[in-house]
């Protein structure tokens, strides 16, 4: 039986970290599929830090500081043609990195010896002329597109499966904070930046009764300065500028009553990974109407409002409502059984 391989090409390492969704993905893919078929994580040298045993290495960590862009380039081609050499054979699955690097890496280096599948999030790698040549070139070599809705499955004009960007797994292990005992009111977690509307949610919060914690890195340095000064006025805000380890994002995120999420522009468009590891760790949602929450708004696991201004957080931070959308959720994570088994059945495992 040919194996699963759930590669990142990228590996992108900063000052000793992999940022982002990719060791997440990579863990949620290795415990979906590994009783079903051998299943092994493909990664640059940073993914020793948490893959072992299943570890498919591929030579190179593409470092986000101190290196140049032709130098980043030249490790994700090596890596690429290190993959595609070594998984012959088996199905590969590529998580979203370097979009339009990936197009042109697949066009050289990949021959149609394995099963080749792409994780996209939203269309961006089609947005510019580049990315749309690119992507004709290696177009009829992917067997699938794996993404988080329709509209974005459509544009790449290949086979594609609609899931979430996690598929919730079962953590016996798990055990939730009562909601009189948790730390916080609401949280934000994970990259801050300008579009997601951070600084509106803070401004509103500020010196209310509410304590909110927000963390992760900022790569805009005006908003994070902006962010400061704000904290500095107000003592119900807590705020976790830089690097935030797994640890510490979900004790964030396990120590909240409710996570609100203010998305706007492109991540108002595209999916979450933030929103999913709030709700699998039975947190709710109070975000802004946008194509990012539908599910949250179908499912009943949160408040979704339409105006931050007109915004009453008076009447939605009860426990009330905190347990109803808790029942949803609880109902929410069964459908992912059946995410599962279509993704599965998309894959030919």
């Amino acid at each position: 039986m040919r194996r699963l391989i759930i590669a990142d090409i990228k590996s992108p390492n900063f000052m000793g970290k992999c940022t982002g969704h990719f060791f997440a993905v990579a863990h949620n893919y290795y415990g979906l599929f590994k009783e079903n078929v051998e299943t092994l994580v493909a990664g640059g040298p940073v993914y020793r830090q948490q893959f072992e045993k299943e570890l498919l290495s591929l030579p190179n960590d593409v470092l986000l500081c101190g290196e140049s862009k032709f130098k980043n380039k030249w490790k994700y081609f090596q890596n690429a043609r290190s993959l595609f050499r070594k998984a012959i054979g088996d199905t590969i699955v590529i998580q979203q990195g370097g979009v339009i690097t990936s197009f042109l890496a697949i066009a050289m280096f990949y021959h149609r010896q394995s099963k080749l599948f792409l994780i996209q999030y939203s269309n961006e790698g089609l947005r510019s002329f580049l990315g749309r040549m690119l992507y004709k070139l290696c177009k009829s070599k992917i067997d699938g597109i794996i993404c988080p809705n329709d509209m974005v499955g459509k544009v790449y004009e290949r086979p594609y499966c609609v899931v979430p960007d996690y598929i919730y797994l079962d953590r016996k292990e798990q055990i939730d904070i009562p909601f009189c005992e948790k730390k916080y009111d609401v949280c934000f977690v994970g990259r801050i930046e300008k579009e997601k509307g951070v600084l509106d949610v803070a401004r509103k919060i500020a010196e209310t009764k509410y304590r909110m914690v927000i963390a992760g890195k900022v790569r805009d340095i005006q908003l994070g300065e902006k962010l400061q000064a704000l904290n500095s006025r107000c003592s119900n805000i807590e705020l976790h500028i830089g690097y935030v380890t797994d640890e510490e994002y979900y004790g964030y995120i396990r120590n909240s009553r409710f996570c609100i999420l203010n998305y706007q522009g492109e991540y108002s468009r595209r999916s979450s990974g933030v929103v999913l590891d709030t709700i699998f760790n039975n947190v709710p949602i109070i975000g802004k109407r946008c194509k990012a929450l539908d599910f949250i708004a179908q499912f009943g696991c949160g408040y979704i409002y339409e105006n931050l201004e007109e915004l009453s957080l008076e009447g939605i931070l009860t426990e009330q409502n905190y347990e109803r959308y808790l029942t949803n959720i609880a109902l929410y994570k069964q459908k992912h059984v059946e995410y599962a088994e279509k993704l599965m059945k998309f894959l030919g495992l």
